[in-house]
């Protein structure tokens, strides 16, 4: 059984269900651009506080940027820069965290967007699960509706996929060391990931096959 590949949708802006203003489908990404000095796509805190009013004590510009740093990774991206100055609105945390997650803003979430809304301590494998029984439509994409209703646990059951399968991210039928680390909580030491791999490859060719590794069918 071979499972679809993630693949990006580039979707209208007009798409969003929550997000305003978005007349003629666009959204005026202009303050991000100016302020966004060295092209990283992202803001630094210097670069965050040009967007900011003139004349605020450090004390509040340190407060303004850990409200939009959502992911408290040290910069600002795009989606988070256009929700905490108010161009994208939201009715409740579901639907900020599908805005949030769309790095892109283009209306949906690939599968890494997708791992960036879930728990970080989660395995690859278990999100990658949630991710497609969420893509009913099967085109490698979460819409905000898909999303929403995978949340709230509104998501028909759809098809069931082994671990092994779940692992398997190049759908070849053979788990790399590099997959079986996705089996894994992220952050997972690496020593600990390769001594377990290393046990189970039982004909020492660098992969393995169903028949050295095959633990049921769910994370």
């Amino acid at each position: 059984m071979k499972i679809a590949s993630s693949l990006k949708l580039l979707a209208p802006l007009a798409s969003l269900a929550f997000a305003a203003p978005a007349s003629a489908g666009l959204i005026d990404t202009s303050i991000f651009i100016n302020a966004d000095l060295d092209v990283s796509g992202s803001l630094s805190t210097s670069e965050f506080t040009t967007t900011l009013d003139a004349g605020l004590s450090a004390r509040a510009i340190a407060r303004s940027f850990r409200s939009a740093d959502a992911n408290r990774n040290g910069d600002v991206q795009l989606s988070e820069f256009l929700v905490f100055d108010g161009t994208l609105t939201f009715a409740n945390k579901t639907e900020r965290q599908f805005l949030l997650g769309d790095a892109s803003v283009n209306g949906s979430l690939d599968f890494d967007e997708f791992v960036s809304t879930s728990g970080r301590r989660a395995t690859l494998v278990s999100i990658r699960r949630n991710f497609l029984r969420a893509d009913v439509d099967v085109n490698g994409s979460l819409t905000s509706q898909e999303y929403v209703n995978f949340r709230r646990g509104q998501t028909p059951q759809g098809e069931r996929f082994t671990i092994f399968e779940l692992t398997d991210f190049s759908g070849n039928g053979e788990i790399t060391l590099s997959e079986f680390g996705n089996f894994f909580r992220q952050g997972a030491a690496s020593a600990k990931v390769s001594a377990k791999f290393t046990k189970l490859d039982a004909d020492v060719n660098g992969v393995l096959t169903t028949s050295e590794w095959n633990p049921g069918v769910r994370p």
